[in-house]
């Protein structure tokens, strides 16, 4: 009998560490699972904040937006007049290497402060019915951003020339 119940206490402990060990082990993979990448969608330096209608977004700016012909309104918060990317490299967030950033509009602002800084001129404007802030773009965790824009349809032609029927 004595046997019989140091068998069974074996045959417990045994099964015991099987599922500790394979616990473990489940638990490991668990860490090693990462969030599904998303892709960012790419803008050109000339693209403004105000043509693009989702409030918050991330995108990759590429290389060369420090050009003086890239227009930013404002500092650190920018109005949506102004170039996305120019805006990024004037902010620091950037550098004219281009890389990606996490755009979220905001309210528009009574005035915009220009400076100079991060080898982008930026310039004062009055008051802006919607402006923007840049910050790195690494999305906190848990939430994801649309892998395209979606962008204000342009006015048409006769809007442009102000003939309107």
């Amino acid at each position: 009998m004595g046997i019989v119940v140091l068998t069974m206490k074996a045959s417990v402990i045994e099964m015991f560490l099987v599922l500790l060990v394979t616990g473990i082990h489940s638990n490991k993979e668990m860490t090693k699972i990462k969030r599904p990448k998303f892709n960012v969608p790419q803008i050109n330096c000339d693209v403004k904040a105000g043509k693009i209608i989702n409030p918050e977004f991330v995108v990759k700016c590429p290389a060369g937006c420090q050009d003086p012909k890239y227009h930013v309104y404002g500092t650190d918060v920018y109005a949506s007049y102004s170039s996305v990317c120019a805006a990024a490299v004037h902010s620091g967030v950037l550098d004219n290497s281009g890389g990606k950033i996490l755009v979220r509009k905001v309210a528009g602002q009574s005035g915009y402060t220009g400076s100079y800084s991060n080898g982008v001129q930026s310039l004062s404007l009055p008051r802006w019915r919607e402006s923007f802030i840049i910050s790195e773009g690494k999305p906190p965790k848990g939430v994801t951003y649309p892998s395209a824009l979606t962008y204000s349809s342009p006015k048409s032609q006769a809007a442009k020339a102000g003939k309107c029927s």
